[in-house]
């Protein structure tokens, strides 16, 4: 149980020093994770983002309404099948991400301190195996 207790302390750490240093923003967690998935992924449909986040569609859906107000993010209909809407960065989501990567870094940075490369990547190969070990136990869980 202590690395469960130990995963939500950063994960709520996480969300603090983020909504502080981006609070300008105003962006919840989940929108902020968004635009970081857009930066890196270009145009993508609501389906990969909700399939990378493990999350359900209308989650999606609801941040991001609240991107595309704030005007961070467009949403146009895909030409090639009209049901599927397509997410990109606007120019002012885009002018955001170096700010929000500078974040992201410094928040390496500061949960990093004291470890080397080596215990760094070892650490995260470590979090994929639990992960996928815990989307895998709750998938064979809906079979029972």
């Amino acid at each position: 149980m202590l690395l469960m207790k130990d995963l939500s302390v950063i994960f709520r750490f996480n969300r603090i020093y983020s909504m502080r240093r981006l609070s300008k923003y105003h962006l919840g967690h989940s929108e902020q994770e968004i635009l970081m998935f857009l930066s890196k992924n270009g145009q993508v449909n609501q389906d990969m983002i909700a399939t990378f986040f493990v999350i359900d569609k209308g989650a999606v859906a609801k941040s991001l309404s609240k991107l595309e107000e704030k005007g961070y993010v467009n949403r146009t209909i895909n030409p090639e099948n009209h049901r599927e809407k397509m997410i990109t960065l606007t120019p002012r989501g885009l002018e955001i991400m170096d700010n929000m990567q500078e974040i992201l870094t410094d928040w390496h940075t500061a949960i990093y301190e004291g470890l080397n490369e080596e215990d760094i990547v070892q650490f995260q190969k470590i979090m994929s195996v639990i992960a996928a070990n815990s989307m895998k136990a709750v998938n064979e869980c809906e079979r029972i």
